[in-house]
C-alpha cells in the first residue's frame, strides 16, 4: 500500500505497507450491487480500502485474481463483486474495451432506428 504526497509540484509515494498473495484469504467488494470503491482485504487481519474508483477496485481484484492463477493456483475467495464485472471475458469488463461496448451499443441502436424507419408494407 503506497501514500501519495505532493511536495509542491513532485508528486511522490511513499510504500506504507506490504502483504504477500499467499498470505491473502478473501476479498470482500463489500457491495455487488452498488457503484462504491471500499472494499476489504481479509489476511491474517482485515484490512478496510477505499479504491480511487469502483471501476479501479474491479481492475484491482481481476489483477489480483490473475495473479493468483498464474503463480499460486490457490482458492481466493472473491465476494461481493458483480460478476459480470468481475471476469475478463466478459465484453462489459473495462480495460480499454470501452470502445467495443460504445461500437456495440452504437450499432444496436442504429439498427433500431432504421428499423423504424423502415415501412410496414
Amino acid at each position: 500500500m503506497v501514500k501519495h504526497l505532493r511536495v509542491d509540484r513532485e508528486e511522490k509515494y511513499e510504500i506504507v505497507e506490504k502483504w504477500f498473495l499467499k498470505d491473502l484469504e478473501m476479498i470482500d467488494g463489500k457491495e455487488a450491487d452498488t457503484d462504491n470503491p471500499y472494499f476489504d482485504m481479509h489476511f491474517h487481519e482485515v484490512y478496510h480500502l477505499e479504491a480511487y474508483s469502483c471501476a479501479s477496485k474491479y481492475t484491482f481484484a481481476r489483477t489480483l485474481n490473475k495473479l493468483n492463477e498464474m503463480y499460486l493456483k490457490k482458492d481466493l475467495k472473491i465476494v461481493n463483486f458483480d460478476d459480470t464485472y468481475l471476469n475478463d471475458d466478459s465484453i462489459w469488463s473495462s480495460n480499454n474495451r470501452d470502445c467495443l461496448v460504445l461500437m456495440r451499443i452504437c450499432f444496436y441502436a442504429a439498427n433500431l432506428l432504421c428499423l423504424s424507419l423502415c415501412p410496414l408494407s
